[in-house]
């Protein structure tokens, strides 16, 4: 009974860490789908020589990083890891954009 006074806090506590790993796996799987957008928009403009502009791929990209933000990422309160692919993410449709508007999918920044 007397480790019952000090059990109920943490019980009170598991709700509040559930939420945050769910928030933390929706902000990973929102720029998991960000990052998977963005490789198949290097593929059209790198391999398909489309345009960044007229790629559905490149243009999905604006509405699934907007939902990424909305969910909370880019904030100094998001988790690193989801940070991490969702930059990693923006450097790559970088690239694409780059490599669509020079036309050589050999451009490379490294």
């Amino acid at each position: 009974m007397r480790h019952s006074k000090h059990l109920i806090p943490l019980l009170l506590l598991i709700p509040l860490m559930s939420a945050c790993s769910s928030n933390e796996s929706r902000l990973e799987a929102i720029a998991t789908q960000l990052s998977d957008a963005v490789n198949r928009c290097v593929i059209d403009v790198r391999d398909k020589t489309s345009k960044y502009e007229t790629s559905q791929n490149c243009r999905s990209l604006g509405r699934i990083a907007q939902q990424y933000v909305d969910a909370g990422g880019l904030k100094e309160s998001a988790p690193c890891r989801a940070d991490r692919i969702a930059e990693a993410a923006r450097a790559r449709a970088w690239m694409a954009l780059a490599v669509s508007k020079s036309g050589d999918p050999g451009l490379a920044i490294w």
